[in-house]
């Protein structure tokens, strides 16, 4: 498991694999995007589209398909990269596959470990919102009454328009 440094929305993480086919050894720190945009998703889409090809796409053979996702992901999520993963063309379109795998796989493990530790915030901050409303600390909205708003709100001087 991937030990992983959050700073907002972004992951960072150290990375060392050696590639199956050229026995390199790669390592370095990535950071990483872990709240994808929906133009994230449309930009990954139309890159992951024009990898595996415009005539014929349902042609291309899994391997290909895979390669095309794991590279148009990692062209949206890869925030900061080490000098290896850095290409002319596409970065990381170069690397060995299975490095290339277990980058793409780290990336989309930030964004579901990232999503766990909201989702644990969210309770912890609802559980203290029913604990004090439970208590009396917090009322509920049917339970205060008029005078009660209108003694926190400030007083507004009327303008008259008509003048």
């Amino acid at each position: 498991m991937t030990e992983f440094r959050f700073e907002g929305s972004k992951a960072t993480f150290d990375f060392s694999s050696m590639g199956l086919v050229t026995n390199e050894s790669f390592s370095g720190e990535f950071a990483v995007k872990c709240a994808i945009s929906p133009i994230d998703h449309l930009k990954s889409d139309r890159l992951y589209r024009e990898l595996i090809g415009e005539v014929n796409p349902h042609l291309a053979s899994q391997e290909a398909q895979n390669y095309a996702f794991a590279l148009s992901q990692l062209k949206q999520r890869v925030i900061e990269s080490p000098h290896f993963f850095k290409n002319k063309e596409i970065d990381g379109g170069h690397l060995d596959s299975n490095v290339l795998v277990e980058i793409v796989n780290i990336a989309i493990e930030a964004e579901a470990k990232y999503r766990e530790q909201q989702n644990e915030r969210m309770e912890k901050v609802q559980e203290t919102l029913t604990k004090r409303i439970q208590d009396g600390q917090i009322k509920k909205e049917e339970e205060v009454n008029e005078e009660e708003i209108v003694s926190h709100e400030e007083t507004v001087t009327e303008i008259n328009l008509e003048e």
